[in-house]
């Protein structure tokens, strides 16, 4: 009895070893997750107001404003946590890592992965020029976990290689792997982007609609709002970008005024 109490105490201290040996790694995860999520909402923010014809907007709002204009980062950064939760990084401690259902099941899913990747990131393209705005929406809104799933596949597949040398594993795939996440982690965004700009370009969209003060068109749409900055365009207009303008909340209500 006081053996097993022994070695679960010595499987303890080894996993609490492995912890801090691998924290810096971990924190380096983060820190490029992070990187790599403000890189995505920059390209979302400016896809959409670029459909707007109102990119002029970006430089007037803070940069960290990219960060947080979508959910895209957020993902990535949970992700890093989960690689962390599920020990992706003790993988090379493991002995028979290479005889578990889920490594082999990693290996088929970097096996298989490309080619579903680069079919999802071709139908988004292939919609989106086609204008069937919302089923490209729905394609890159799967596309985002999709790719988080098979990067985190490659990745185990990268750490048991590089933690046993001696077995000869054939990384060419992951690196294609990879190479189309990279790829993806550009297109979705902007396709994202654009096609959501789409959507609220339409009389009907989700945007809030506002009123403006003495003006001769009151209806509008709040595109966008920094403290108390107000960027709106007219519920009717002519042609196909709208007429993007800069307010004041001061001049806004948000119930129609009495006629």
């Amino acid at each position: 009895m006081r053996s097993n109490d022994n070695k679960k105490i010595e499987e303890a201290r080894a996993n609490a070893r492995r912890l801090i040996e691998q924290g810096p790694k971990v924190l380096i995860g983060l820190f490029t997750m992070t990187g790599v999520g403000y890189l995505a909402g920059s390209v979302y923010t400016r896809s959409y107001f670029a459909e707007f014809g109102a990119s002029w907007i970006l430089e007037e709002v803070p940069t960290a404003i990219y960060f947080s204009q979508n959910w895209i980062p957020l993902l990535l950064m949970l992700f890093v946590g989960y690689l962390a939760m599920t020990n992706l990084v003790f993988l090379g401690s493991q002995r028979d890592v290479l005889t578990s259902t889920r490594f082999k099941i990693s290996l088929a899913v970097v096996k298989q992965g490309p080619w579903l990747l680069g079919g999802l990131l071709a139908s988004i393209l292939l919609l989106s020029s086609i204008e069937y705005v919302a089923a490209a929406i729905d394609l890159s809104i799967m596309a985002v976990p999709l790719m988080l799933f098979l990067l985190a596949s490659a990745l185990e597949l990268c750490v048991v290689r590089f933690n046993n040398i001696d077995r000869a594993l054939d990384l060419s795939t992951t690196y294609i792997l990879l190479a189309l996440i990279g790829v993806g982690l550009y297109v979705v965004p902007a396709q994202l982007g654009m096609n959501r700009a789409r959507l609220d370009k339409q009389e009907p969209s989700s945007l809030l609609t506002v009123y403006l003060r003495e003006e001769k068109v009151m209806e509008h749409k709040l595109l966008f709002a920094v403290g108390e900055r107000l960027y709106v365009f007219p519920t009717k207009y002519d042609g196909s970008n709208p007429p993007v303008k800069r307010t004041m909340v001061a001049r806004v209500t948000f119930v129609p005024p009495e006629s």
